[in-house]
Parts: structure tokens; C-alpha cells; sequence
């Protein structure tokens, strides 16, 4: 079973400029292991944070959020969510986990891990989803005999 998941920002910004087990979170997606959904509305904060907080040009900013586009599959969210209190704009996530029918939001904001689970949605940090991504493919080998 592939797993469809939508990640935070965050997440998107530490695969980027820092690796480590964001970066597999977008590699897995990258190499068709896993669906990453995302939405207008999330590629507009990656790509003004890019902009203001790290200060890259627009041009590289696009740039990114192109490589971005050739794994992710961008969606239009159905309906307007308001869960977060503390942080409302973190309700795109879940809006955009909720259109997509995503198993899981991958994030490593705490108004969204706060929340563990919205419907049938865990929300997880990256260390958290990479163990059962790692699980179910010790399971797979030990049903197919590799």
C-alpha cells in the first residue's frame, strides 16, 4: 500500500537546506514510494518563507517549488477547516489531507502534532513516520520471502 501524505512547510524547508529524515521523507516521494499531496495555498507559504525567511530570489523560489511540482500532486482543497485555534493557518494542512484522502500529514509544527489526529489522519513527526515506513516494508520482505 502506498501511503498519501501531505507535508508541512517545515518539513519541505529542512529537506532543502538541511537533509536528514525530511529530506528521506521527500526522497520517498521523489522515487514514487509514497504520494505527497499539497495545494495552492501550501506552496504559497513554501514559497514565501523561501523568499523572506531565507532570502532566495524569485527565481530560485520558483525554481523549487518546480522540482517540488514534479512529485507532488497539487490538489484544490473542498472545504474550509478550522481546528487550530493557536495557529489558523496550519488548517491548509489538514484541509489538504482531508480533499486528498491522505493516510498522514508529516510535520514538525506543534499545533499540528498537538493535535495527533484529525478524522483518520495521523499527523506525525518525520522520525515517526519514517519507523513505520520502515515497518511495513520489514513486513513485506518477511511475506515475500526476500
Amino acid at each position: 500500500m502506498i501511503h498519501r501524505i501531505v507535508i508541512d512547510t517545515n518539513i519541505y524547508i529542512s529537506a532543502i537546506f538541511w537533509g536528514g529524515k525530511p529530506r528521506a521523507i521527500v526522497d520517498l516521494g521523489r522515487n514514487g514510494q509514497v504520494l505527497i499531496f499539497t495545494s495552492l495555498e501550501i506552496q504559497a507559504e513554501i514559497d514565501r518563507k523561501l523568499r523572506t525567511k531565507f532570502d532566495l530570489s524569485d527565481e530560485e523560489a520558483a525554481q523549487i517549488l518546480l522540482d517540488f511540482s514534479t512529485f507532488t500532486k497539487l490538489i484544490t482543497t473542498q472545504e474550509k477547516i478550522s481546528i487550530i485555534d493557536d495557529d489558523p493557518d496550519d488548517d491548509k494542512f489538514i484541509e489538504c489531507a482531508v480533499s486528498s484522502r491522505s493516510n498522514f500529514i508529516v510535520s514538525g509544527d506543534k499545533h499540528l502534532l498537538n493535535l495527533k489526529s484529525y478524522k483518520r489522519i495521523k499527523i506525525l513527526k518525520a522520525t515517526d513516520f519514517l519507523s513505520i515506513i520502515s515497518r511495513n516494508e520489514e513486513r513485506l520482505m518477511n511475506t515475500t520471502g526476500f
